[in-house]
């Protein structure tokens, strides 16, 4: 297809010479050729007493054409030319030829209207026996890029037209008879015609071109007599609609050879369909219609003839006569590729004006594949280009890579359906060394310097003819070095957290490699990579396996390395959705969890949840209105209930807190209730899994980040729209800073509220607008609380929403969700492994740390890793950290050991109160992470649901 617009092709050009002073001459060149060549580099003059000769060629083709004589040749050097208005006539033996230095459709020469001037880019002006040939010819107004006016015998050959504005590609009048369009290129705008054939022109031929069209329609006639379509293809770049339309007095026409390629992929049912040839009434006389070629995925009427539609051509010929050799190909809305077997070796070589060579001035050909089905030699193809000879030949080599001296054996790789008869091949080996012209397929050949070497060969057939290879091939002599093998394994995009993409290509060697393989550690056979060293791989469950590369190379040399990789679970943000809410049965009974009590709570399979692949599921899990002081403990059904607990409840508040809960192989987790009775809520905000694919907007690893302040109503940080409290029904959007998690599909945020006027909620805005559905943390008037929030992302934006009163609402980011390489690849995220709760910090008993409370502006130093079953190098913990009855109102930071004390919080508390938050935090290089609180004095609970580690 070619670009919409010619302005930008006419101005690069225009700079080699367009715009020169065109200055009337009537000097002409001696002999036959008239030479133009408007390149500052040419000495071009329009005035000179040579003009026109090689030395001294023509600035301006006008000049040159009105300069020529019959029987003359005006051959054009490339340039933009501008338009060109021919009045030359030549004769019958002698006619006038305009054309370029190419046999090629690159078309270098062009004639063009510019973009401040008006009419057609080229207009045959009363004239007759003129050839124009090998111009792209174009207009940028709104008229015929090539104008036929009362003019005879004229040809278009190898031409190619565009017209962004134009009415038509080319118009011939009603006074015009004999024009010829051959081996033309035809792009015509979906607004446009290709060819307009006026009433009264007669004898219009048009043959071995090619046409590129939508909506409108490539070849018109209305009463033009005696018009000659034969050996064209037309391809319908929308839908599937008219291509050749003779109505009117069109009699005594021909419509032979022609392919029509309509609709593919998909194109008919979007862009419309329509009857690809129409002959009307008046146009049927003596009209022929065979040996054409229909491909579409329409299922409507393939023909109209005499005002009648007929579905197939078995219709067509039993109403008509016409179309005994017509052929259909049915294709595939979805089909990437048509069939072109039915043009091949069947057309009508005795068409008129058929041509001999095709489109592309290649000869016909038999192909001894497919059996002649045309007439005279029967081998010619329907459509406008030729089958040819597929031969291809390629050259090997032994060895792409090695120390000198190499010693290289060379082979020519042929591909040769036809069984072409090969006598010879010229190998060109690149190092400044003679060709070696060979009988047989293979030589050899020694390199005795350091370099890079292009080697190429060709074909010679018993008949004479020569076939360069398709592509070079190189040779690299090196430098001795040893061979050293080098392996990485990461996250493969778009696949399980548990596949991982193998890539040796950092080997070094001075050979080329043999082959790489990847004994992958987990029993598996090892995969052979092959020369490419890329491989995937999933390993079966969550674990850190140890992967070994064994490298050969093409000098008989054998190497291994091993490399650790560790693979989990994957994050897949979700909801918020509410899938437990024991006021009103949502989940489990309609009724309060009792002292003692076991609630049974289903995950796997709820609400749009998997039912396979999920490890563990991150709720908001909210206590409302607890009858005594109590704690709520989460964990996989069926296990052991651990002393750890994730919910701490004082009777009458309602108080949520965000779990990560492994999930057991049935699909339920189960909530503990310690004493007296609660009513519980869970609003799942992401689940953790092995089999979703890890993909851009959805599932991903975490990244870690350390806490930092992205939202604060009380100064106005990250936003500008909402300084102070977000008051009811409130909306605040933030963004988040420039950095990788601003691609996330998620963050995990740290969110609190402060100073609230009115008991409340916030919940995440969703994406409909409106009110939440679920809320992410719960309070109280006076109340400064805290929750992990699992957030979505778009266009780097978060949006928190506020139901009742007026509050002051304050983020801090902690991690985000890698969902694709790309977009992060400094920091491609972990694998989360979940464990049922762990307490590795308790003040109270001294669990983790001497026993007592926790001071002001005082830090615990708290070891993670090695603790619980937590390997050793983990990268993060996620922690639900309890502060117990402070002295005084306060705040806990928690944070990797090492580390600077972070600005931002992650639990407060209030005096006397028993609260817990879950935290997502690093873990300093020792394997440890430091507890902070500011004022008075806490005790301090610290329960691991999780790690991630690789």
């Amino acid at each position: 297809m070619l670009p919409r617009s010619i302005a930008a092709l006419v101005g690069v050009v225009g700079l080699l010479g367009a715009g020169l002073a065109l200055t009337p001459s009537t000097a002409r060149a001696d002999g036959s050729t008239l030479y133009v060549n408007n390149l500052s580099t040419s000495n071009c003059s329009d005035s000179a007493a040579d003009a026109g000769s090689q030395t001294q060629p023509y600035c301006s083709l006008q000049t040159a054409v009105d300069a020529a004589q019959p029987g003359d040749t005006v051959m054009v050097v490339r340039g933009n030319y501008g338009q060109l208005d021919v009045k030359t006539s030549g004769t019958a033996s002698a006619p006038v030829t305009i054309t370029t230095s190419t046999n090629t459709h690159q078309l270098l020469a062009q004639i063009v209207t510019p973009q401040s001037g008006s009419g057609p880019g080229l207009t045959l002006d009363h004239v007759h026996d003129v050839a124009v040939h090998g111009f792209f010819i174009g207009t940028n107004a709104k008229a015929p890029v090539v104008a036929v006016a009362g003019s005879n015998n004229v040809t278009l050959d190898g031409d190619r037209f565009q017209g962004p504005y134009s009415t038509a590609l080319v118009g011939i009048d009603g006074q015009s008879s004999t024009a010829t369009l051959s081996r033309d290129e035809m792009d015509p705008e979906p607004g446009e015609d290709a060819v307009d054939i006026a009433s009264g022109a007669s004898g219009t031929v048009i043959t071995g071109s090619e046409f590129y069209y939508g909506k409108k329609i490539p070849v018109n006639a209305a009463g033009a007599p005696g018009t000659v379509v034969v050996g064209n293809t037309f391809t319908d770049d929308g839908g599937c609609n008219t291509a050749i339309s003779l109505t009117g007095a069109s009699s005594g026409s021909t419509i032979e050879n022609n392919a029509f390629f309509l609709g593919a992929p998909g194109g008919c049912a979007r862009y419309g369909t329509s009857t690809p040839v129409v002959v009307s009434s008046g146009s049927t006389s003596g009209t022929t219609y065979d040996y054409n070629v229909i491909a579409s995925e329409s299922g409507g009427p393939l023909y109209s003839w005499g005002g009648q539609t007929y579905s197939t051509a078995a219709d067509l010929q039993a109403a008509t006569g016409q179309g005994k050799h017509e052929r259909y190909v049915a294709v595939a809305a979805d089909a990437t590729g048509v069939n072109i077997g039915p043009l091949i070796d069947s057309a009508d070589a005795d068409a008129p004006d058929e041509l001999s060579t095709d489109f592309n001035r290649k000869p016909r050909v038999d192909d001894p594949l497919v059996a002649d089905s045309g007439t005279g030699p029967g081998y010619y193809d329907r459509g406008a280009t030729e089958y040819q000879d597929p031969y291809q030949v390629v050259p090997a080599v032994s060895v792409s890579k090695g120390p000198a001296p190499l010693s290289e054996t060379i082979t020519a790789n042929e591909t040769n359906p036809w069984k072409t008869q090969i006598t010879g091949y010229t190998f060109n080996f690149g190092d400044g060394s003679a060709p070696v012209v060979s009988a047989t397929p293979s030589v050899t050949h020694t390199y005795t310097a350091i370099g890079s070497y292009p080697v190429t060969v060709t074909a010679t057939t018993a008949a004479g003819a020569t076939v360069a290879g398709s592509r070079k091939t190189y040779v690299d002599v090196a430098a001795e070095a040893p061979l050293v093998p080098a392996l990485s394994l990461s996250q493969a995009y778009p696949y399980s957290s548990l596949t991982v993409q193998a890539d040796a290509s950092k080997t070094t060697d001075d050979w080329s490699i043999a082959d790489y393989s990847v004994d992958y550690g987990d029993g598996t056979s090892a995969a052979d990579l092959g020369t490419s060293g890329f491989g995937a791989h999933t390993y079966p469950k969550p674990g850190t396996y140890t992967a070994t590369l064994t490298v050969k190379d093409d000098g008989g040399n054998t190497s291994t390395t091993t490399q650790q990789v560790t693979v989990g679970s994957a994050f897949v943000p979700f909801g918020p959705t509410r899938i437990l809410d024991t006021r009103n049965g949502t989940g489990a009974a309609q009724a309060k969890v009792g002292p003692g009590a076991v609630l049974r709570l289903k995950i796997a399979g709820v609400k749009g949840i998997p039912s396979t692949g999920i490890t563990a599921v991150t709720l908001n899990l909210t206590g409302v209105n607890a009858s005594t002081g109590t704690v709520i403990t989460a964990y996989p059904d069926g296990s052991t209930r651990p002393t750890a607990s994730n919910l701490n409840l004082v009777p009458g508040q309602v108080t949520p807190n965000l779990i990560t809960v492994p999930v057991a192989a049935d699909g339920y987790v189960d909530l503990y209730n310690h004493s007296g009775s609660v009513d519980l809520v869970g609003d799942v905000e992401g689940y953790y899994s092995t089999t979703a694919a890890v993909t851009l907007g959805g599932a991903g690893l975490v990244q870690t980040t350390g806490p930092t302040r992205v939202l604060d109503t009380r100064n106005g940080t990250g936003t500008d729209t909402v300084k102070g409290r977000v008051g009811p029904g409130g909306l605040v959007t933030f963004t988040l800073p420039n950095g990788n998690y601003a691609n996330a599909s998620a963050v995990l945020l740290n969110v609190t509220e402060t100073d609230a006027t009115a008991s409340s909620w916030v919940g995440l805005e969703p994406s409909s607008g409106g009110v939440p559905t679920s809320s992410v943390l719960d309070f109280t008037a006076g109340q400064t609380s805290a929750d992990l929030v699992v957030a979505p992302v778009s266009s780097g934006q978060v949006q928190l929403y506020n139901r009742y009163g007026s509050v002051d609402l304050i983020a801090d980011l902690e991690g985000y969700v890698v969902s694709d390489v790309s977009t992060s690849p400094s920091a491609v995220g972990s694998p989360y492994f979940p464990i049922s709760p762990t307490r590795v910090l308790d003040t109270r008993n001294g669990t983790g740390v001497a026993q007592g409370t926790l001071g002001a502006k005082s830090k615990l130093n708290v070891k993670v890793a090695g603790s619980g079953g937590i390997p050793a190098g983990v990268k993060a913990v996620l922690v639900n950290l309890t502060g117990v009855k402070p002295t005084t109102g306060t705040w806990l930071s928690a944070y990797a050991d090492g580390s600077a004390l972070p600005s931002a919080s992650n639990l407060n508390l209030a005096a006397g109160a028993v609260r817990a938050n879950l935290a997502l935090v690093p873990v300093g290089s020792d394997g440890s992470i430091d507890i902070y609180n500011n004022s008075g004095s806490v005790n301090v609970v610290a329960d691991i649901e999780g790690y991630y580690t690789g």
